[in-house]
């Protein structure tokens, strides 16, 4: 069957509304088209980047009528960059939207009927929010039209330009990270430039300068810098060093992270401190937390805490209960609920997260808990006894990737039956998923689900999902 739409073929469309992952949608008689950054009530002349038999994707190239629901984006990146793809859309709108892909994935994908689904909690902040960054370097600079046409076009030091891994555009700032990324960046840049130092070339695995890492601490206002490269010439870097600490009083850590894989991972096989400790500090709610520049940690600090005050109320824990905390990571959550547990352990994949959540434990003196490093898709068949060993779990914490859990582990959930489980993630769509053969394995219901917004302009949404034994 021939494709009703065409690649390369433009057409003048009405967005209708906005599809999970934040593309608008339109259609042509029964055909769906994803257009980016398309926003409902618009409408557009669009040109089809992309043509399957089902579905098509397009850019826009012009808007003929403006959606009541548009503002104008303050960043100057927005066209080009693809990260904040709601950012020309309020937040209360925004919110709405997040919230209506809730419940739509809920009632249909999972065919879960009128749960109850509370409203979005908003985040405190909707920029600067991040307390994480990851910027690339690249030796070609993603251009369009007069887009900083000063700027040379064999190096770029930003974010990846959508749908070419190949290409960074070069940024001078990003209003969703740390307020000290324009001077970083600036300064980087220019002593890249004038000292030659090689950007990466993604495509052909040479150059030196790969990424660079931005942390900060919110609440003890210390900054992490972690430079990624090829190769170990971190000596090159110290007069890097001093330009950074003159105009940073809050600079506490610098590193140079030696990586050589062909992915573009910042988690390398070596690290020097070039300045300050190995680590910064940052405090939730009464515990104190070592950032390394490989820990996994909420990247918005703020809603960090209020997302952890909602598992531990949907947790309701009293001081006789075990809990288990599957893809645990660094700990924060099983070391922010250890108070009002018996014990908490915690089940983690990744060698460095295990280590700075046993880290943790020590510099809060935490005793209650204990991290165990694995695979959850095997561990549990690989080490069947640790089902006799372990205490069993009243309540169950699942915080996996963004993929969702693997099959295997779902059976063994449903053997440990614990009264209650507090599922959060950021992806909804794999959330539901996992719920739905969570309650065809065993005798559970949907209580409560609370979304929370810890990614403000992005169509991401953190859903927390308590689900209760029926007895």
């Amino acid at each position: 069957m021939e494709k009703p739409i065409k690649k390369g073929q433009d057409l003048s469309v009405k967005i209708e509304d906005i599809a999970f992952g934040g593309a608008g949608i339109a259609h042509i008689d029964d055909f769906i088209i994803f257009v980016k950054n398309g926003l409902p009530g618009q409408k557009v002349q669009v040109r089809v980047t992309k043509a399957k038999s089902s579905f098509a994707e397009a850019r826009i190239l012009e808007v003929l009528e403006q959606s009541p629901k548009y503002r104008q984006a303050p960043c100057p990146y927005f066209e080009y960059c693809g990260g904040c793809s709601h950012q020309n859309l309020a937040y209360d709108r925004q919110i709405e939207y997040l919230y209506a892909q809730v419940k739509q994935l809920y009632q249909h994908l999972g065919g879960f009927g009128s749960v109850d689904i509370l409203p979005t909690v908003q985040s405190r902040e909707i920029y600067r929010y991040r307390n994480k960054m990851e910027f690339a370097f690249s030796n070609r600079r993603w251009t369009t039209g007069d887009y900083e046409t000063e700027k040379p076009e064999n190096f770029a030091l930003g974010l990846r330009a959508p749908g070419n891994f190949w290409k960074a555009i070069d940024l001078n700032d990003c209003l969703i990270a740390p307020e000290e990324t324009p001077v970083v960046l600036r300064i980087v840049r220019n002593f890249a430039l004038k000292n030659n130092l090689s950007p990466h070339n993604q495509k052909r695995h040479t150059g030196f300068l790969r990424h660079l890492v931005l942390r900060k601490a919110l609440n003890t206002n210390q900054l992490m810098i972690n430079i990624v490269t090829s190769d170990n010439q971190h000596h090159v870097f110290q007069p890097l060093v001093g330009e950074l600490a003159a105009e940073l009083n809050n600079l506490s850590c610098v590193v140079n992270t030696i990586s050589r894989t062909l992915s573009g991972t910042t988690i390398g096989e070596k690290q020097h401190i070039l300045f300050g400790e190995d680590h910064i500090l940052e405090k939730v709610g009464n515990l104190s937390f070592k950032i390394s520049p490989a820990s996994f940690f909420q990247t918005n600090t703020v809603m960090a805490e209020m997302l952890y005050n909602i598992v531990a109320k949907y947790a309701a824990l009293n001081t006789s209960e075990v809990v288990w905390d599957l893809y645990c990571g660094a700990g924060s959550i099983a070391l922010y609920l250890a108070e009002q547990a018996k014990e908490v352990i915690g089940f983690e994949i990744v060698k460095a997260a295990v280590k700075d959540a046993r880290e943790n434990a020590v510099l809060n003196q935490i005793e209650n808990v204990q991290f165990i490093e694995g695979n959850l898709d095997k561990i549990f068949s690989k080490k069947p006894e640790l089902l006799d060993e372990l205490p069993k779990p009243d309540v169950l914490i699942i915080d996996p990737p963004r993929g969702g859990m693997h099959p295997k582990l779902i059976p063994v959930v449903a053997q440990l039956n614990p009264q209650r489980i507090v599922y959060v993630s950021c992806n909804p769509a794999s959330q539901v998923r996992d719920i739905k053969m969570l309650l065809e394995q065993g005798a559970y219901h949907i209580a409560k689900i609370q979304p929370v917004d810890m990614f403000p302009h992005t169509p991401h949404i953190e859903v927390v999902t308590r689900l209760m034994r029926t007895d």
